[in-house]
């Protein structure tokens, strides 16, 4: 069972990628988990503190998922972080970068910092997927790495996005697509 301080790291997460960064405050948190806003305030005394464990919970979440995948191959890898995707975009929920994106300009430079850091690991890690896949032969692609994977998280952050007005089909076609475009 989760602590307290995980539990309001978790709403906060869902909080923060169903209606965004500062569309919830500390007392949609505590009606969820039947507490007063000063215990939430124990644990994290701002609601920039709060942001910063979110993106901290990500990115040992990440870190794990990548860990994982490291086992397979470059094709399965890629095909690891789509999937994880769709999990995403079926769950009602947004990317978490895509969701920090849309209130970058009202956030605290440590959470800006935070939400940097961790989509740097992220596209390197694409990155150098779909390198060691292209020198494996088993993708494709003409530009550059870098930009590649620029293209892929772009697409399923904003697919998590636009899913919510057009449908889960068309998140589903733009993931089929990237597939299609790489995989040799």
């Amino acid at each position: 069972m989760a602590s307290t301080k995980e539990t309001i790291v978790l709403l906060g997460d869902e909080l923060i990628r169903k209606d965004g960064y500062n569309a919830f405050s500390y007392a949609d948190i505590s009606k969820q988990i039947n507490v007063k806003n000063a215990a939430i305030h124990y644990h994290f005394p701002t609601k920039p503190d709060l942001a910063e464990a979110v993106v901290d919970w990500h990115t040992d979440s990440f870190n794990r998922f990548a860990e994982k995948a490291s086992i397979k191959n470059e094709v399965d890898q890629i095909k690891m972080f789509l999937n994880f995707y769709s999990s995403i975009q079926v769950s009602g929920k947004l990317c978490v970068i895509g969701s920090f994106a849309t209130d970058w300009n009202s956030m605290d430079d440590n959470i800006q910092l935070k939400v940097t850091e961790f989509t740097e690991n992220v596209l390197s890690w694409i990155t150098t997927t779909l390198d060691n896949g292209k020198q494996k032969k088993l993708l494709t692609f003409s530009a550059p790495a870098r930009i590649e994977a620029l293209k892929i998280l772009t697409n399923m952050c904003a697919g998590t996005q636009l899913a919510r007005i057009t449908g889960s089909n068309d998140f589903t076609e733009i993931k089929n697509s990237i597939l299609e475009q790489i995989i040799t």
